[in-house]
């Protein structure tokens, strides 16, 4: 019985491949993946390089800054790169309809973007520990502002995900050249901050540049009303991403409202690492979300024999990710952390099961939930999540600091994990896909 259980996964692994070698997906996910490895070499490069140059505690200090604006950048995002994408994925051969998306889009981004920067200025001058900071938190708004400019949404919908490969990569390529020439002592931490937040700035300017370009996008008329309609098809999904941070992005910054910035920099220095593991998994999910959306539109079978197979794929692979990362933590900090960094080596085992659990997440929740239109369910999940985070997070990372908080982090995915697929075995459209 196992190995017929065995060969039928196998079976399955191989026919997605042979399925979708010839597919716009299997294309975009192979483009994705061939840059996506050369950026991957700049982290190992940059990571070893700044938290030997700029020590824990400046490590950690950028990471503390860097962890609150995420919530301005996932305020700013607004849940558009999954609300957007899915719009334009639908309407994509209606360029005229997906030039009026992108206008709104991008008009909505900007006046949230404002309306963060004033809320950052009221939090520095009324949290004294921000108000330490008030110089790099400024700096680092710079992501956020990039974060408006950058149409990754349209790509992603369109999909055309390679120039958002392209430009990253080429942005990055400078942002790293600049830190060897400029960043040489813990003082400089402030530009490093400056480099990453102008990386963003440009690699936004670019994008907006190539998207007008490639898909010939002319000003329309804004109004009012159709900003906020922008603004409540994304709601929903904005809750979900606001959420999911509660649990991922924020991790840095409520660790450092409990503890201090060395503290920090161990788990910071670890989650970086962790994320770049499973960032590998990154552009499989990132081409299929297009399709699966447009797939749940036109066949609710073929979406779901799709999703079957992905679950397989993503499964198996981000299981052996965890496993290598967890076996290899000494070394990978060893040999890219350095001396003084051992505290990561237990948050680095730790977070590795968070590789297997984001990969199966990511079809329950991304490539079914989502598609399928369980917006709602999508978000209760994610939000119960992260208040289980945040309840635990404030116990454990008082009595274990780094190690606590990375356990706060692992029980709230596990609860993803679990009652996701509660919530779609209850429904009776989506059985075929768990084998019910």
């Amino acid at each position: 019985m196992l190995n017929k259980g065995i060969s039928l996964l196998w079976q399955d692994i191989a026919y997605t491949f042979r399925a979708g070698r010839r597919s716009t997906v299997a294309k975009n996910a192979a483009s994705l993946y061939a840059i996506q490895f050369a950026n991957y070499i700049l982290p190992l490069i940059t990571v070893p390089y700044l938290v030997r140059v700029l020590g824990p505690a400046g490590f950690g200090a950028v990471a503390f800054g860097q962890s609150l604006i995420a919530y301005f950048v996932l305020f700013v995002d607004y849940g558009f790169d999954w609300s957007a994408t899915r719009k334009i994925s639908v309407e994509r051969n209606n360029l005229q309809s997906v030039n009026h998306i992108v206008i709104h889009v991008w008009m909505a981004k900007a006046l949230l973007c404002l309306a963060g920067f004033l809320v950052l200025i009221s939090l520095i001058g009324f949290v004294p520990k921000l108000g330490e900071v008030s110089t790099l938190l400024i700096i680092l708004y710079g992501m956020a502002v990039g974060n408006v400019l950058f149409p990754t949404w349209l790509f992603q919908g369109m999909e055309r995900m390679v120039m958002i490969s392209v430009i990253n990569l080429a942005v990055r390529l400078f942002v790293v050249l600049g830190i060897f020439v400029l960043v040489h002592q813990p003082g400089d931490y402030l530009l490093y901050a400056g480099l990453m937040s102008a990386g963003a700035i440009a690699a936004g300017l670019a994008g907006m540049v190539a998207a007008v370009a490639m898909f010939k996008l002319k000003p329309v008329s804004v109004s009012w009303k159709g900003i906020w309609e922008t603004l409540r098809e994304g709601w929903t999904l904005f809750l979900s991403r606001a959420s999911v941070s509660l649990y991922t992005a924020g991790n840095a910054f409520i660790l450092g409202m409990l503890t201090n910035h060395t503290v920090v920099g161990y788990y910071s220095a670890a989650e970086k690492i962790v994320l770049a593991v499973s960032g590998l998994m990154g552009p499989i999910a990132q081409a299929v979300y297009p399709r699966f959306s447009k797939l749940a539109s036109e066949s609710m079978v073929m979406a779901l024999q799709w999703g079957r197979r992905m679950l397989v794929l993503m499964g198996a692979l981000s299981l052996a990710l965890s496993i290598a990362l967890f076996a290899a933590a000494p070394l990978v900090v060893h040999l890219m952390l350095g001396p003084g960094y051992e505290p990561s080596i237990a948050v680095m085992r730790i977070l590795a099961a968070w590789i297997f659990i984001n990969g199966i997440t990511n079809v329950w929740g991304i490539q079914i939930m989502l598609p399928f239109g369980y917006d709602r369910a999508f978000f209760v999940i994610l939000f119960l999540a992260g208040g289980i985070n945040i309840t635990l997070a404030v116990p454990l990372a008082s009595l274990w600091k780094e190690q606590g908080m990375a356990i706060s982090v692992l029980l709230a995915c596990i609860f993803v994990a679990v009652a996701q697929p509660i919530y779609l075995r209850n429904k009776s459209k989506i059985k075929p896909l768990l084998g019910t």
